[in-house]
């Protein structure tokens, strides 16, 4: 008697294998799909980086062109004004401006330079009371403005006396990556970012809000120190309030009224404060001599894409009326791209 065949089983393997083989494959397809997405956003973003960098290139060309067409008309009635002739000052290009272009657009601020205080102002009373005042309207609390005060000074002193809260070589050969105190002068205000308490959140600025809910910039120190003015007065006509209110003499109540003020009127003498500002001490006119333009200017401007996240920031420092194109670059960053 013949003993019946035994059942094949392996005819479900090969259904199982070829099953796993699809499994592989749709894997294998999908990590090949997600690489070559990330592949093709890259070289998006390397493009939408060189857009925007070329949009905010066009931005400080548009702003210099503007900057320039404002000086001349500003020369031209101050000319008439001497002439006996009622002329109205027009405003030179300062504060923000947006200009659309193909393919994205470009968000320029201007800043006049003579409107910051110099970080080499000869060392004294007056200049620790400057920065110390302006560290508190810019939000720092009096402890930390008092070290960041002391280590500005320490920084530009000659000497390796380390002031009560301030720091010399001794402090910064014991950082991680040691340098010395420059113990002189400034060469640009980014040599802030060296200095003892100085972060870069500090130095750039941060957003934020009020207990009310009001938009606020907290500290940003790079729009109110420079170091591409020789003169040690402050343009009434320009200075942020945080730097009004540093001043000597005033105090943030006066320096409101005079910032409040020059948004009605061009304030061609700062004797024309006291006239208008009851109790403004006379001692003022001395710190805000300089009421007409200057010829350094800072110029940040922010190349924005069309559809696209990316964003590019060049921050130059230019001087006006020197070079075959009418100015000169002093000071040029272009690290800034945001995505």
């Amino acid at each position: 008697m013949m003993s019946p065949m035994p059942i094949k089983l392996e005819k479900g393997a090969v259904l199982l294998l070829v099953l796993w083989l699809i499994v592989a494959m749709s894997l294998l397809g999908l990590s090949f799909s997600r690489s070559i997405r990330v592949e093709v956003t890259a070289a998006r973003n390397v493009v939408d980086q060189k857009v925007g960098y070329y949009l905010a290139r066009a931005g400080i060309e548009y702003a210099v062109f503007r900057i320039l067409q404002t000086q001349s008309a500003f020369s031209l009635t101050r000319q008439r004004q001497e002439q006996g002739l009622d002329q109205e000052v027009p405003d030179v290009l300062a504060g923000e401006t947006s200009i659309q272009l193909p393919n994205g657009s470009a968000d320029v601020e201007v800043i006049e330079e003579t409107g910051k205080i110099n970080l080499n102002a000869p060392l004294g009373e007056t200049y620790s009371n400057m920065i110390y005042n302006l560290l508190i309207m810019v939000g720092m609390d009096p402890v930390e403005a008092d070290s960041i005060t002391d280590s500005i000074i320490d920084w530009r002193d000659e000497d390796d006396f380390t002031s009560p809260n301030g720091a010399e070589s001794d402090y910064y050969q014991g950082l991680e990556k040691p340098y010395l105190a420059k113990n002189g002068f400034f060469d640009v205000s980014d040599e802030l970012l060296l200095v003892q308490g100085i972060t870069p959140e500090i130095y750039y600025g941060r957003k934020g809000t009020t207990e009310d809910g009001q938009r606020i910039e907290y500290f940003g120190l790079q729009k109110y120190f420079t170091t591409f003015i020789r003169t040690n007065t402050i343009n009434v006509n320009s200075a942020p309030l945080p730097v009004l209110a540093s001043l000597p003499y005033l105090d943030a109540d006066m320096a409101t009224q005079i910032y409040n003020l020059r948004e009605e009127m061009y304030i061609q003498d700062p004797s024309e404060l006291l006239a208008r500002i009851p109790g403004l001490p006379t001692d003022v006119a001395a710190v805000l001599a300089r009421t007409t333009p200057n010829n350094v200017y800072t110029l940040i401007s922010t190349g924005r894409p069309d559809g696209s996240n990316v964003v590019t920031r060049i921050r130059c420092v230019v001087q006006l009326g020197i070079g075959p194109k009418g100015y000169t670059t002093l000071y040029w960053n272009e690290s800034n791209t945001e995505i």
